[in-house]
């Protein structure tokens, strides 16, 4: 009897033990900025293939468990260039096999160039990006649509997801029985936010916005950013300004004003520099975020992202930090990366 016990207690313990791990499994997400797959990088794909943007950063993508991007044009070869707009961009569908191999599991459509060939153009990018079987959000063919969420489960915890575009053109904005974009309406957001922060463990919120080459937000992305986190949210991702900006803990959330660009298809003298941003995730919170300064100085990558190494990364850290001061975010510079700790 006495040996039965001890083998049913040891049992319990075991049981126990491996639900104690489960809760403390470490996630990963790992979030970038701007992806456009066309312009100046259209022949470099068309030479080298789809794969070729994610050379020097797909292990990173497919070691996280979740991989975010602002996928900042159609993938179509429908529809005409919308009129009276000085860039449009479309990319060929067949990149899509570049981006899921890559790693990506998520994309808000949520800009100002994912309509830049009306909606049809939109409905096949939807099309593609769901036969690879990679999440989008942001944008669809009426208001209600592009307001949907998604939810991701890994590792027995429920990850939530919205994306909105406060840029222009308004007529890329979704209404009722018009595709396009889900415009962040602050009445909107607050209402996504709650509804969803009740379905999942944690929130994250895309949102297209600001002034291109502006560092530092202005007064209506904080006070979005604040509504959302004050309503459940747990991580901002801001996108459009193609530079990096700040970063600001706000009570329990994070807020990265402006993610820079990623694989983006210009050679711009002024988007040189970006990163890569990875959440750590367990014990039921966001435990940790990780900066790493990536080099997007297409002159030089050619349309390859490369990862920045000693002094090269170190200054895109200190840019970083002291675009943090106005926010006061301590950021820690440990072996070429950024580290901002979260306290319980």
């Amino acid at each position: 009897m006495l040996n039965r016990v001890i083998k049913i207690a040891v049992l319990i313990t075991l049981i126990l033990s491996l639900n104690a791990a489960a809760q403390e499994e470490e996630i990963t997400l790992v979030a970038v900025g701007d992806i456009m797959l066309a312009h100046r990088l259209k022949p470099f794909i068309e030479e080298y293939g789809p794969s070729y943007p994610y050379k020097y950063t797909a292990h990173i993508f497919k070691d996280a468990d979740i991989s975010f991007a602002n996928l900042e044009s159609p993938l179509s070869t429908k529809g005409e260039p919308v009129p009276n707009k000085e860039y449009t961009f479309r990319a060929n569908p067949k990149v899509a096999e570049g981006l899921k191999d890559a790693g990506f599991d998520v994309l808000s459509l949520a800009n100002n160039h994912i309509l830049d060939y009306g909606g049809e153009a939109l409905f096949e990018t939807i099309e593609v990006l769901d036969s690879k079987m990679i999440f989008h959000i942001g944008a669809g063919k009426n208001i209600q649509e592009a307001r949907e969420p998604i939810i991701l489960k890994v590792k027995n915890k429920k990850f939530g997801f919205l994306a909105y575009s406060n840029t222009f053109p308004e007529e890329f904005w979704a209404k009722e029985e018009k595709a396009g974009t889900a415009y962040g309406k602050f009445s909107s957001v607050k209402e996504d936010v709650k509804e969803l922060k009740e379905k999942v463990d944690f929130l994250i919120i895309s949102f297209h916005w600001g002034d291109e080459e502006q560092v530092s937000p202005q007064e209506y992305q904080r006070n979005l950013a604040h509504l959302a986190i004050d309503n459940g949210a747990d991580i901002i991702l801001g996108h459009h300004t193609h530079m990096l900006s700040g970063i600001e803990t706000y009570k329990n959330g994070v807020i990265i004003y402006s993610l820079g660009n990623f694989a983006f298809g210009s050679y711009s003298e002024k988007a040189k520099e970006s990163a890569i941003f990875r959440f750590y995730f367990s014990k039921d919170r966001l435990q940790k975020l990780e900066i790493i300064p990536i080099s997007v100085y297409n002159k030089e990558v050619r349309f390859q992202p490369q990862i920045l190494k000693d002094r090269e990364a170190e200054r895109v850290l200190e840019r970083i930090q002291e675009l943090s001061k106005e926010f006061n975010t301590k950021i820690k510079v440990e072996n070429s990366k950024g580290i901002i700790t979260f306290s319980e």
